[in-house]
Order: C-alpha cells, then sequence, then structure tokens
C-alpha cells in the first residue's frame, strides 16, 4: 500500500496547477519559533547542555504540459525551493535559539518569460532565561526581507513596474517580556514593549507606498506585542501549527485597530522524504495600503485583508545534529 500511495503522490508534484503555488506553503519554522513548541519546551528539563543544529530542505516540481487539450488551459513549469534552519544553545536554565528560513520559487507560463513567484529571507534569534517550570523571561529580534526584484507585468507579459527587492521592504523588529508555557502543546509570549521598524531603502519602491513606511524609506513603530503558538500531532504523521501575532503600535492608528498576522499548516508526512501541506496566512496591518486596480490600471490603494493558502505536495528531507556539552567532572 505505501508502495502505491508514493507513486501516486510523486506523479500529483507533476499535475498541481502552478497558480496555487504563488508562495511556498510554509513549515512556519520561523514564526513558530517566536513562540515555544513541544519541542522548544523540553529543551529546558530534558535536552543536554550544548548545540542542537539542524534544519528541513524541500524541493517541489511542478508541470502541466497540454497538447490539442478541447478545454483549453495553459501549460506550465514550476519550480519551488525551501530551506528552513536552526541552532539551538542551552546551558543549564539558559536557551539561545536561532532560525533562518529561505525560499525561492520561478514559474514558467506557455511562451512568457520566467518569473519569480515566491522570495523570502527571514533570521530569527531569541534568548530565554527560565524564572520557573512555566515562565521564561524571554528577548527577541527578527528581521525579514526578500532576495530579487520582484516586478508587475503587463497583459503581454512584459515588465512596468519593480515593487520589491531586497531591503526594500525589510521588517526588523523585536521585544522583551514574558514566555509562558503552561504544557508542550501551546505557549504565549507577552511583551509591553515591542519594537517594529520598516526599511524601504530603494527610492521608486518607497514612493509607492505598498509598505506601511507612509512613502519614506523608514518607519519605526513601538508598542505592545502577543505571540500566540499551538502545535500538536493530531494523529500519527499529521500535525497542526498555528501561530497568531498581535502588535499594536502606541503611537499611531486608532486606538482600537491591532495588526493581526495568523498562519495555520496542517502537514502530512508520507515517509522520510515526501512531504505535504496546506497552509494559511491572514493578515490586517492597518498601515499597508493595497492597490486597487479596475481594468489592469491602478485606481488608487484601501486598507484590506490580506489572505492566502497554498497545497503543497513535494520531496523533503530533515537534519538533527546535537553536540553536547561537557561538564567537567570533579578531581
Amino acid at each position: 500500500m505505501k508502495k502505491y500511495l508514493t507513486l501516486l503522490l510523486l506523479f500529483c508534484i507533476y499535475n498541481i496547477n502552478a497558480d496555487d503555488l504563488d508562495f511556498v506553503f510554509k513549515d512556519i519554522a520561523i514564526s513558530d519559533s517566536q513562540a515555544k513548541t513541544k519541542d522548544d519546551a523540553k529543551k529546558i528539563t530534558e535536552n543536554p547542555d550544548g548545540w542542537k543544529i539542524g534544519g528541513t530542505a524541500s524541493l517541489t516540481f511542478n508541470q502541466v504540459g497540454l497538447k490539442n487539450w478541447s478545454a483549453g488551459g495553459d501549460p506550465s513549469i514550476s519550480l519551488l525551493g525551501v530551506v528552513n534552519g536552526y541552532a539551538d544553545y542551552k546551558f543549564k536554565k539558559h536557551l539561545w535559539q536561532n532560525r533562518l528560513g529561505i525560499e525561492y520559487g520561478t514559474q514558467k507560463l506557455k511562451s512568457q518569460p520566467i518569473r519569480k513567484n515566491s522570495d523570502r529571507f527571514e533570521i530569527f534569534s531569541k534568548y530565554g532565561y527560565a524564572i520557573s517550570k512555566k515562565w521564561y523571561v524571554s528577548v527577541y529580534a527578527n528581521i525579514r526581507t526578500l532576495m530579487t526584484p520582484t516586478y508587475e507585468y503587463n497583459a503581454a507579459g512584459d515588465k512596468v513596474l519593480m515593487i520589491s527587492k531586497f531591503a526594500s521592504p525589510m521588517v526588523i523588529d523585536g521585544a522583551i517580556g514574558m514566555d509562558y508555557v503552561p504544557n508542550q502543546y501551546f505557549s504565549m509570549f507577552l511583551s509591553p514593549l515591542a519594537s517594529k521598524m520598516i526599511i524601504v531603502a530603494n527610492d521608486s519602491i518607497s514612493a509607492q507606498d505598498r509598505y506601511g513606511a507612509n512613502g519614506k524609506k523608514f518607519r519605526w513603530e513601538l508598542g505592545a506585542t502577543a505571540i500566540l503558538s499551538y502545535k500538536q500531532e493530531v494523529v500519527k504523521n499529521v500535525n497542526i501549527q498555528s501561530v497568531l501575532r498581535l502588535f499594536r503600535d502606541y503611537r499611531n492608528g486608532p486606538a482600537q485597530n491591532i495588526d493581526v498576522d495568523w498562519q495555520n499548516t496542517v502537514g502530512l508526512k508520507v515517509n522520510k522524504f515526501l512531504s505535504a501541506a496546506v497552509f494559511t496566512h491572514l493578515i490586517w496591518d492597518y498601515d499597508q495600503l493595497i492597490p486597487q486596480f479596475e481594468d489592469n490600471v491602478q485606481v488608487g490603494t484601501a486598507r484590506k485583508l490580506q489572505f492566502r493558502n497554498v497545497i503543497g505536495i513535494g520531496l523533503s528531507y530533515n537534519i538533527d545534529k546535537v553536540f553536547k556539552k561537557e561538564v567537567p567532572t570533579e578531581k
């Protein structure tokens, strides 16, 4: 049975519509690391002192071929790569967690040139000190940007406008607060002192005012944040992960305004090399103005609820290494 299931999934890799892969499904290793999961909670009480290093690499190839197909459609091909790495160091009550997330995808539709359809570069670092069985004093910093330019295209498939590139935008946020971890499935990080910096280094991109910097190259926000995380294997090889992040800027926007970032993943592990996932991502950001179009012509901007969902099946591989810290013995 496993043999036939594996063959079926390999067949599906070549037949998923490329339109569904405008963004790669995320393992949410970066986002989920901002609140402790089952493995994170164990590091204080069970894992040995020292380094634990590892990560996940996945590659998804998708192709749609059509010839004399009466129902119509466009042939397409896309390739998507994702790397999520971590390096954690524990010593007694101290825990230092580091995460690296990289994803990049390209797509080719019909006779059009190759386009980028996914791009992410993210670094996360967090230090925590255990003050009781369920509470930790923590501080974290997070950097998010992309690696290569992104363009808007006209109906003919020609580039008309660059809308993003490396450091445009770049979001740097951090906070100092308390982690509450009552059990291995749920955690909550609370901070009354959180900072968020938005950088749009390119002049033409900053002038478009797409990323909440009010048409400027730099914006700084000071506020409060809450991060709620849930992660559990509900049945064998099926995992649910959910991370809800809330941020309230003390200085800008109406008092009731709260930025929301909510990510959910349902993951299925088929075997050592094959996995599947359904990913959803919802964003509400008061400062982000979304371009509005009519007949491919921009007619203005508006605050809108942002949502995306992705279904992905592909090849993956995990690496986990533990380097124990030797405790000197008394002579």
